[in-house]
């Protein structure tokens, strides 16, 4: 069975779906971007010389979506072409047109009751042959296909892009258990080459891969923060380069993405892995809840973890929430030595020993130890889970999170033996299968045996080449 894949319906205009439309008309795709009809006929319609009838009004989500693209402070079309691929319709007057479509992709709100029946529309409307896939972020493949026939579901999976599409290089597929594999093996040599996807196929667990991780990653520093007593903007210094993370992360990422659409990512993962280890920190931390009912949600509120106000001579000042009190204060720039030594290097992996070196007698090297240990056996527990690979994981963050080292990487970097033996004089837990590797005298995740780059395979429980 042969595919092809020359034009695409994406259904649902909001910021994720126009920007994946925006990417699949840049790489020569014919698009079709639908939403619902407006909520309501404004005076300001009327004004236009619109009427409920006219298709400027009834095309109004999308039209202002692709208006809206084409405002962003990045470029986000290549070209002018680009842009006159994308056509614009409506749920309710166009969907029909699904038929004439190769690839049939939804970026809905998150919700089942919304999505399961707009699929049952689309398996009675689409074309046969015709690849149907879903762009939620974290709602098992499973549950979205749970009335669907199973012709439907040979040709439906999960392919989650990450925000800004046109930008981030990670493409997440999530076949279901009916998805063909001839399906799956097309899609992701077609996001690879034809999209310019760096291409992830996770299983079907909440969150996938790279956000079950970040997800799991940022609750632990918001706890550890709460326990051991730390400011917003050291948290937000120590996890960054330093680290070899991200440069923003933690806060301020919360602030950005919004402490409610968090909220509802977290709730959704407490609710759906009720065997995870970490299942108790996957609720938000007495201050943030406090956030969420002051309404301080982040960069859209205006305040979060951060707050940016006006002085009487008209310079901006940056304050910063004190999380013991739940009141904004003058910013205070960490200054823990380990940190100092971390940014005066370049590479990563020498900047996260820096960082690490003397957690018996600086704060900040303290916690930075005891978030990269906890994140490294939290990643270690779920390979085999979410994913076949560590590989998985390390290029999910690399990718989707801009991680200059991946937490396997970034253990190698450490010794495993060594930071193992620490974490076990301290009372930490360490995966059985990281104890088996070691005493079976692998001392490191990744190696080059005879030439070849490979990495630990905890299937095989040997050293595999490295896929090129």
């Amino acid at each position: 069975m042969s595919f092809a894949i020359n034009n695409a319906v994406v259904i649902g205009s909001g910021v994720m779906g126009a920007g994946i439309a925006a990417h699949m008309a840049n790489n020569g795709l014919k698009v079709l971007l639908l939403d619902i009809l407006p909520f309501e006929f404004s005076a300001d319609d009327q004004a236009q010389g619109w009427t409920q009838s006219s298709p400027e009004w009834r095309n109004k989500l999308s039209d202002n979506a692709l208006k809206d693209l084409l405002k962003a402070r990045r470029p986000v079309f290549t070209s002018e072409e680009s842009f006159k691929r994308i056509k614009t319709g409506n749920l309710t007057d166009d969907l029909g047109l699904i038929s004439e479509y190769d690839w049939v992709l939804e970026t809905i709100i998150e919700k089942l009751e919304i999505k399961i029946p707009l699929f049952k529309q689309i398996e009675q409307l689409r074309r046969k042959d015709s690849i149907i896939t879903t762009n939620t972020s974290g709602i098992p493949i499973k549950h979205i296909t749970s009335e669907s026939s199973f012709e439907f579901k040979q040709y439906f999976m999960g392919t989650h892009f990450f925000n800004p599409p046109t930008y981030v290089k990670l493409l997440e597929i999530i076949p279901g258990v009916e998805t063909l594999p001839e399906v799956v093996e097309f899609m992701r040599v077609f996001m690879r080459d034809r999209l310019n996807k760096s291409v992830l196929i996770c299983k079907d667990t909440p969150n996938f891969v790279a956000n079950r991780m970040a997800v799991a990653v940022s609750l632990n520093a918001l706890h550890l923060a709460d326990r051991m007593g730390m400011r917003v903007e050291e948290v937000d210094a120590l996890c960054g380069h330093a680290m070899a993370r991200l440069r923003n992360p933690v806060f301020g990422t919360s602030d950005a993405v919004g402490l409610d659409t968090n909220f509802n990512v977290v709730t959704n993962l407490f609710k759906n892995t009720p065997d995870d280890e970490r299942r108790q920190m996957f609720k938000y931390p007495s201050y943030a809840e406090k956030l969420l009912q002051k309404g301080w949600l982040g960069n859209k509120a205006g305040q979060g973890y951060y707050k940016t106000v006006i002085e009487a001579d008209g310079t901006k000042k940056e304050l910063v929430l004190d999380l013991a009190t739940i009141e904004y204060r003058d910013r205070v720039e960490p200054d823990f030595p380990c940190l100092k030594a971390a940014e005066a290097l370049d590479n990563p992996a020498e900047k996260l020993k820096a960082l690490l070196s003397d957690r018996k007698n600086d704060r900040g090297s303290s916690f930075a130890w005891e978030v990269v240990t906890s994140d490294f056996i939290y990643a270690a527990n779920r390979v085999l889970e979410i994913c076949d690979t560590l590989m998985d994981i390390d290029n999910a963050m690399k990718w989707g999170y801009f991680w200059r080292l991946g937490p396997f990487e970034a253990w190698d970097s450490l010794g495993v033996r060594e930071t193992v033996n620490q974490m076990k004089e301290e009372g930490k837990t360490v995966p059985a299968r990281i104890d088996k590797m070691l005493a079976n005298g692998c001392e490191s995740f990744y190696k080059k045996a005879d030439g070849v780059n490979c990495y630990y395979d905890f299937r095989t429980e040997s050293y595999q080449p490295i896929p090129e």
